[in-house]
């Protein structure tokens, strides 16, 4: 088709996603995409279908009266900054799924849903709009779509925190290299400006004239939590929502319940009060826990020594003299020095090596910073260090500054001026050690001080061996060399052995130098080997190598580490240090540090309560991990990752519960502090079974006035504990009506312990493990009241992308389920080139120029792959295309391999089309069911979606037909046919009920979908080939059972179709499941022998006749012949006795034979020779080879010495659907003994004599 739009218009293009009625007829796709018919009808069913179960009240569940077996399943209630979207539903699906599917069990079903609003992210967008419309672009501008940045005052640099961009940006600058704070200001990252709060807003649909109300924290929680349940009930979630809820205090109920829950933890010690080193945000100005992130979620402070090198007098001199004192801050620092020492400060996690020091590493280039600390001493350092230690003030070590939170800055230094200093470092043997320079040194991570310890770390060792041997490396710099001249690695610790992976046979003494010098190191520059060396050494040396120096020679490192570490801090040659363990963003767009902070924290790894919770989540079964099972049944079921739980418990520690603001419940004893979001999130699965008693249904902000309950006091801490605890007596001078009362033990009674909670893998480490440890404390006497099973799932991509926005991948639910969307997708291909040729300077930091035997269109930005060279294996970014037969990449050392392989991953633009991105909600669910069911990031095809639109209209329509056309279907006694397909549904409706109770629900609608239409497709088809109806017990006996299947995934369809096409009384989700028919299984023996025998007839039909011509013998092929089928209903005597034999080794006990199967033949081959019969027949041996093998196949009914069904009536009953299948004109179906049945002139001998039980021959007339 001819298109007015050129690739590189669509290459350029800002615009991923627009509606159907936006797209043009010439767009590629248009076709398909733009046809909106059948969808559009399936919606109007779902909202029938919707509006009935609201009627009907389908899925609220009261407190049980009986002894009904119950299931209640929940997920965490997601964070309403925003519309709920695709990653949303797919996890909440897997809890829906299971509700449903437990329903059809004849359980009394809960499932409920709430919306969190607690904690910062909230807060901070509050802010960030605030500041983007007041401070940063103006309503006006912002309204017009003017993002130009209004000029404003310059906060001062301690209350800027970091990049003032918004949390997701300056987390992807940091993993794409970066940029620098005025291009993140302005939004030019990668050439694209970031998304404004306003624009974020926007995309979720909110009106322009709405979006300045979001200023205020408050309006959040009354617009988005509303949002979010209309889209879920959309959604067609089987939620009661009567029991619906949001968090903070502005719902006075459940800050009734989190206070209660937080003075039970306090009273049994499980929370404390102290100072500890915290994530701290120092725009938010308080702690930052992992639902305040943007990045970095999981991730903690890690400890580091601070190794104290003194700057030795003459040291002092030579710095002094090399100051600039254009600012006074030159003498400043000169009269601090007349009474302070100098330190310059390095941060270590391996204290043990100091005896090792030989130099210390600047960065040339970094900017470092001279800070007085309280004691006076003067630390050299990096800015980033500086100002994490100034906050780490009151530490075991005391205050590190003055002032907590400010750095005493007294200059700025650059690494030249540092280079060539002489220091004093502590343990070393040598006197004096000199700064030099390193060019990889991160200002952002540690201080930006290095020490060097050359013999146990391959990086320092081939940067001072450069030193030592490159005369103009030290003149750039600036070193003498008399600096590096005589100063050798000296040997510290012994590891014994070697590793093979590297090659080296024996560390010895000096790792790090030996493995250098085996490997043949170059020099510095040489990263591939040396990253290699270092794994390695640091690992053996960790828990192999032996201290040969100090005062804990001879001990294992393991065990000196920390023993060196404290002599340092006891003698004041070094001090503790923290950092986060990797870069942690606030939501505000803050980079954090670690603080210590005055903070009330939950003893989380306390060594008792952590106990409890191990024994609840351990296996009990033995099954597991490959011991003996035990017989006693697990209390936890953890879905296949019960060691990440287990591993989360040995590490998780004290966990800070406050924070200074944010929305959230006060600390009932401290109110200037707010419970922190997590915190808060841990056993509110309990308030769901009382919600609606005392907030009244339907009333999810809590508003008092809609209440059963007016007066919250009512809500004492002695009605929680009536409630929940189980405790005997009605609190006394209880004010709480006594019918409500009563009602709140029953419905918790009735729900507790939670069956199943369904959660992204990444709260594993947080909530879901601080959930285990809360129900552990609350429930201190009832262990039989914790959770018994949490089930988690990776994240969700989009036609195998990740979700984003900036590509038109990212999907909200409402868009998917009631949107009118096209997206654009673009293939990714991938192209391999051999035999490329790399050609690297003798420069390592220069690129490498390949060159290719053909044009290779390749681009700047592309990703190569490359393999199978010497040093630039691995992954590369194009840097520049000098022509299309070559390519540059950044080189990591000289190459001129000619067998390299090149593979390239890019975007075939050519390729382009607009496709759906808005289906309907059973679709979306089905899409989403086979997405996947791992702990993998799943996979949401979008062509799963749109085949499954036809795929149910279709199966409507079919449905419909049938139950018009009732009075045609065959009815009375069922066929064999019949009695087949009946066990097929059978297989299914089994196999289904196992997939569902594994959560497997890929796995589940294929068994209760496909396969069950596979199924009736043969059906189907063997019927139109014999010319005879379908039976209609059959026909509806599969249509009800695969109504009911399927229901818990695609519920409206099934609906409509059970209440209004099958007239059925009542809901599907309430229907039994399926039953099976109780038709023995041996029956599908019959259905492998008529397929098996068509297989074989027809390639004995097509099969060319011997010495014929190839035109002859098609015109043969394509003539309709006639046919005689001959069955035998017993085997010859030697056969009978030879299975007789045979069925005496086979082990019922067991369902296979006794013994080997080569002892078997053994045997055989005995038997034949000493019997005359079996000696007379030339292929005893291959039968027994033959029905041996059919035996551990289908068990033993290979062995039976007759037919186990009646051949005659099958091969009759199917005589239409033979002659169909085959293409006969004619055919017979004759007993190969009966000489009655003779064809005149015809001599059908041998024939006859090759038929036997199970297998027929076919003579061809």
């Amino acid at each position: 088709m001819a298109s007015s739009t050129t690739t590189d218009d669509i290459r350029n293009t800002v615009r991923f996603t627009k509606t159907v009625d936006e797209l043009q007829p010439h767009e590629q796709g248009y076709d398909v995409a733009s046809k909106v018919e059948r969808r559009n009808r399936m919606r109007e069913i779902e909202q029938k279908i919707q509006l009935e179960w609201e009627k009907n009240r389908t899925f609220e569940e009261d407190a049980s009266s009986g002894d009904e077996e119950t299931f209640f399943c929940n997920f965490p209630y997601p964070y309403m900054n925003g519309r709920l979207h695709l990653g949303h539903a797919f996890t909440i699906t897997k809890a829906d799924f299971a509700a449903g599917y437990h329903r059809l069990k004849g359980k009394k079903v809960l499932f409920p849903f709430a919306f969190h609003c607690t904690g910062m992210p909230i807060q901070a967008s509050a802010n960030k709009l605030k500041r983007e419309i007041e401070e940063l672009y103006g309503l006006e501008n912002l309204q017009k779509g003017n993002f130009e940045l209004l000029e404003k005052k310059q906060e001062p640099k301690e209350k800027q925190g970091e990049d003032d961009i918004d949390p997701e940006t300056a987390a992807a600058n940091k993993a794409k290299g970066g940029k620098t704070k005025l291009l993140a200001k302005t939004g030019n990252v990668k050439g694209k400006r970031a998304k404004t709060q306003w624009e974020i807003l926007q995309m979720c649909s909110v009106p322009e004239e709405e979006i300045p109300k979001f200023v205020d924290p408050q309006h959040w929680l009354f617009y988005f939590p509303p949002l979010g349940q209309d889209d879920l009930k959309q959604f067609g979630v089987h939620v009661d929502w009567r029991r619906s809820f949001l968090t903070t205090n502005t719902n006075p109920y459940y800050d009734s319940f989190v206070q209660w829950q937080f003075r039970h933890l306090k009273a049994q010690n499980k929370i404390a009060f102290g100072k500890r080193a915290t994530v701290y945000s120092r725009r938010d100005q308080q702690a930052c826990m992992d639902h305040d992130r943007a990045s970095g979620e999981g991730k903690g402070p890690q400890e580091y020594t601070l190794i104290k090198m003194q700057l030795l007098p003459d040291g002092v001199q030579a710095l002094s003299m090399r100051l600039n004192d254009d600012n006074n801050n030159g003498a400043k620092f000169r009269e601090a020095t007349t009474t302070s020492l100098v330190y310059l400060v390095a941060a270590t996690l391996r204290a043990e090596t100091m005896y090792g020091q030989t130099n210390c590493f600047v960065l040339p280039e970094g900017l470092y910073g001279a800070y007085q600390m309280k004691n006076g001493e003067i630390f050299v350092c990096s800015d980033h260090a500086a100002v994490n230690l100034a906050h780490q003030a009151g530490s075991d070590e005391g205050d590190r500054t003055a002032v907590w939170g400010q750095a005493d800055h007294l200059i700025d230094l650059t690494g030249q001026m540092l280079m060539g200093l002489p220091l004093k470092a502590p343990n070393s043997s040598y006197e004096r050690i000199y700064t030099l320079p390193l060019l990889t040194i991160s200002m952002t991570k540690g201080t930006g001080i290095v020490t060097s310890v050359p013999s146990d770390a391959p990086d320092d060792y081939a940067a001072l061996r450069d030193m030592q041997t490159k005369p103009e490396l030290r003149e750039k710099y600036g070193i003498e060399e008399k600096m590096v001249k005589d100063y050798n690695p000296i040997p510290i610790i012994r590891i014994p052995g070697g590793d093979e992976e590297i090659g080296v046979e024996d560390f010895g003494a000096m790792a790090a130098v030996t493995a250098c010098q085996i490997l043949k190191v170059r020099d510095q520059h040489d990263k591939t080997k040396l990253a290699k060396i270092k794994k390695s050494v640091y690992n053996k040396g960790f828990y192999a190598g032996v201290m040969t120096v100090g005062s804990h020679s001879g001990k294992k490192v393991e065990e000196a580490k920390e023993l060196v570490k404290k002599e340092l801090i006891q003698e004041g040659h070094a001090l503790r240090y923290w950092e986060p363990e990797e870069e942690i963003m606030s939501r505000s767009g803050d980079k954090c540090i670690i603080a210590f902070i005055d903070q009330w924290f939950l003893t989380y790894g306390e060594e008792s309560w952590k106990n409890s919770v191990l024994e609840h989540v351990r296996d009990k079964t033995g099954t597991e991990d490959g011991r003996e099972p035990t017989g006693v049944a697990n209390t936890f079921n953890a879905f296949g990752v019960r060691n990440e739980y287990e591993n989360t418990l040995q590490w998780l520690g004290n966990w800070a519960c406050s924070r200074s603001f944010g929305l959230g419940t006060r600390v009932p004893w401290d109110r200037q502090f707010v419970v922190e979001s997590l915190s808060d999130s841990t056993i509110y699965m309990a308030y769901y079974a009382v919600a609606h008693l005392i907030q009244g249904d339907n009333n999810i902000k809590g508003d008092v006035t809609k209440s059963p309950v007016p007066d919250v006091s009512q809500l004492t801490d002695e009605v929680w504990d009536y409630a929940f605890l189980k405790r005997d007596d009605v609190p006394p001078d209880c004010k709480l009506d006594s019918d409500i009362l009563q009602k709140m033990r029953r419905e918790f009674q009735c729900w507790y312990p939670f069956d199943l909670r369904v959660s992204g893998k990444d709260l594993i480490r947080n909530h879901l493990t601080m959930s285990l440890y809360n129900h552990a404390a609350i429930w201190d006497q009832r262990p039989d009241l914790w959770p018994r099973a949490f089930y988690t799932n990776g994240h969700v991509m989009v036609d195998n992308s990740k979700m984003s926005k900036s590509t038109g991948n990212f999907i909200s639910l409402i868009d998917a389920i009631a949107g009118n969307n096209v997206h654009l997708h673009v293939p990714i291909e991938k192209r391999k080139f051999n035999k490329v040729t790399l050609k690297s300077s003798a420069a390592p930091d220069e690129d490498a120029i390949a060159t290719t035997k053909k044009p290779h269109g390749f681009a700047v930005g592309n990703m190569v792959s490359i393999s199978k060279s010497k040093n630039n294996n691995g992954n590369k970014e194009i840097t520049s295309v000098p022509s299309d037969m070559t390519f540059c990449f950044a080189s990591s050392g000289e190459d001129n391999s000619t067998s390299t392989v090149v593979e390239m991953t890019a975007k075939n633009w050519d390729a382009h089309e607009w496709r759906a991105q808005s289906w309907t909600t059973d679709t979306v669910r089905y899409a989403l069911s086979m997405a996947g069911d791992t702990m993998n990031d799943a996979n949401f095809e979008s062509d799963n979606a749109n085949n499954a639109i036809l795929t149910l209209e279709n199966e409507l329509d079919w449905t419909m037909r049938m139950c018009t056309d009732k009075e045609q279907l065959r009815t009375g006694d069922l066929t064999i046919q019949d009695q087949l397909f009946l066990i097929r549904m059978d297989e299914c409706i089994m196999e289904a009920d196992k997939m569902y109770l594994d959560m497997k629900f890929s796995l589940a609608i294929k068994f209760a979908f496909h396969d069950m239409r596979n199924h009736r497709k043969v059906y189907r088809d063997y019927h139109e080939k014999c010319g005879l109806a379908m039976h209609s017990t059959v026909i509806f006996k599969f249509i009800e059972q695969i109504v009911i299947m399927i229901s818990p995934i695609m519920t409206h369809w099934s609906e409509h179709v059970w209440c209004h096409i099958l007239n059925k009384e009542g809901s599907v989700t309430r229907a039994p499941w399926p039953t099976t028919s109780g038709l023995p299984k041996e029956l599908l023996l019959q259905d492998k022998y008529l397929s098996d025998l068509v297989t074989s007839f027809r390639k004995q039909l097509t099969k060319k006749k011997k010495g014929g011509k190839k035109k002859d013998a098609a015109t043969n092929n394509n003539k309709k012949k006639s046919a005689i089928i001959f069955y035998q209903p017993e085997y010859p005597s030697w056969k009978k006795r030879l299975l007789e034999w045979l069925s005496g080794q086979w082990d019922d006990s067991i369902d296979k034979f006794s013994k080997d199967v080569k002892e078997i033949k053994a045997d055989a081959k005995k038997l034949q020779q000493s019997d005359d019969e079996f000696k007379s027949q030339k292929v005893f041996l291959g039968v027994v080879s033959y029905v041996i093998g059919q035996a551990s196949q289908i068990g033993k009914v290979a062995l039976l010495s007759s037919s186990p069904f009646d051949e005659c009536q099958l091969l009759k009953e199917s005589q239409a659907f033979l002659k169909t299948s085959l293409e006969l004109e004619e055919l017979h179906i004759c007993h190969a003994t009966n000489d009655e049945e003779v064809v005149e002139g015809l001599d059908t001998t041998d024939d006859r004599q090759k038929a036997e039980p199970g297998n027929p021959s076919l003579c061809v007339l």
